[in-house]
């Protein structure tokens, strides 16, 4: 007979008393077990409900409903977002890790806006053994078949995700909630085989548990094995990333000679390094095209080398790999400064008056433009200071900001001191890139 104790988190999951946790809630036997078990455990005060409405299906909007009602049934805050897909949801591919990563999104910016750090996932040990062999089909490596960590840090939001379950077998989530009587929704997409997991758990499964009772647990345990691996991969990367990455990008010469000593070794670096900048993992026949072409190159300087991969671009610059957005994005924003030893700005009055008169704009580059960024030195054209600064090709198409017909400040550069001041209140503009969000 299942009771709390059983389903209590595992020795892993550490909060501190009195943090606040979210528990990802779609309303399912999974997710209701775990919310009903926080709350026992923690306290109603303690934890709130998050539910993210993908609007894939039509029956879903009821759930918001249903998963709003439970909350207030258990006495816990309750918030909930719904996605809006730009695309027809019936021409994307791969729907499934689509739905998943802007379910993780949303989860996460509302984890932010109620200055929560800890966000509870509901998979279990099923899940588990299920995601092993969805990744052993697709022939992943160590780090997929390291397959769900027990806690993620996600830097971007100051979250960490846990999944307390993963010691815990489905049966004994449905046996808990049927001991405490539970309500939970049954998703129909689940019985649809025409997914790949759900043909894995409806036919797979079964067969091989008719062979291998504990095939579950063992494969969890493996999923372990893999994960204490991939860490000694990752510090071996680490180690040899450290003579090799820099604040503009990865050295390619130190790239290429680790490369001639130890293809593998250069491989695990470059993918750690991709992963540190949160670039997805690139297939082992895209990473062996990259590099094929690094390894043609008659001139680390080249700089004519670039790949478009994940929605970014990894370009060469001054012998470095660098990443970037596809598409430069951006806003300038313009800070006040006081203090005389600050540089130079926009006088306050000009500011203002500027900004009355709507003065300030963003123009596009045409070409011939001159600016003077230093006391007692000429003005000089915009492509002459671009290359003395060793300005990023991708940062010189930022649109230029101008003060009705003269130039005010250049991304990369900086203000044209023509138009500027030296002392009291005065605005420095800068130009900020956006992260653009992959798809």
């Amino acid at each position: 007979m299942a009771n709390l104790k059983t389903l209590l988190p595992s020795n892993s999951f550490r909060v501190e008393p009195g943090d606040r946790l979210a528990v990802a809630f779609s309303g399912g036997l999974d997710s209701t077990v775990l919310l009903h078990s926080m709350v026992a455990a923690y306290g109603h005060e303690h934890v709130i409900a998050l539910h993210v409405h993908h609007g894939l299906q039509a029956v879903a909007k009821d759930w918001v409903a249903h998963c709003a009602r439970i909350a207030q049934d258990y006495d816990i805050e309750f918030d909930s977002r719904s996605i809006a897909w730009q695309e027809d949801v019936n021409t994307l591919n791969n729907i499934e890790a689509r739905a998943r990563a802007v379910r993780y999104d949303a989860l996460v910016e509302m984890c932010q806006t109620h200055q929560i750090h800890h966000l509870l996932i509901a998979h279990h040990q099923d899940d588990q053994a299920e995601t092993v062999l969805l990744q052993l089909f697709r022939g992943a490596g160590i780090q997929g078949l390291s397959a769900m960590p027990m806690q993620k840090e996600i830097a971007s939001g100051n979250v960490s995700i846990w999944r307390p379950f993963l010691h815990l077998t489905r049966a004994e989530l449905e046996a808990y909630a049927r001991f405490y009587q539970l309500e939970w929704i049954e998703d129909p997409s689940n019985q649809d085989e025409e997914f790949t997991r759900n043909f894995i758990r409806q036919r797979i499964m079964p067969l091989v548990e008719e062979i291998q009772p504990q095939f579950r647990s063992n494969l969890a345990r493996s999923a372990q094995h893999f994960s204490r691996a991939q860490r000694l991969l990752d510090q071996l990367a680490d180690s040899d990333l450290k003579e090799m990455s820099e604040a503009l990008g990865l050295k390619l010469k130190p790239l290429l000679a680790l490369r001639t000593k130890d293809m593998d070794r250069a491989s695990n670096a470059l993918r750690r390094w991709l992963a540190l900048q949160g670039v997805l993992m690139p297939s082992e026949e895209r990473l062996n095209a990259w590099w094929l072409d690094m390894e043609r190159l008659k001139d680390v300087d080249d700089q004519r080398l670039a790949w478009a991969h994940d929605g970014k671009l990894l370009r060469l610059w001054r012998q470095h790999l660098t990443i970037v957005d596809s598409e430069m994005q951006g806003q300038w924003v313009f800070q006040a400064i006081n203090d005389p030893l600050a540089g130079y700005g926009l006088s306050n009055a000009d500011y203002e008056g500027a900004l009355t008169d709507g003065l300030i704009q963003e123009c596009a580059r045409s070409g011939g433009e001159k600016i003077r960024i230093a006391p007692k030195t000429p003005r000089k054209i915009l492509k002459n200071l671009f290359q003395e600064m060793a300005v990023p090709p991708w940062l010189r198409t930022a649109p230029l900001l101008m003060l009705g017909s003269e130039v005010l400040a250049v991304a990369g550069v900086g203000m044209n001191l023509d138009l500027c001041v030296d002392n009291g209140k005065r605005w420095v503009a800068h130009f900020e890139p956006i992260e653009k969000k992959s798809k």
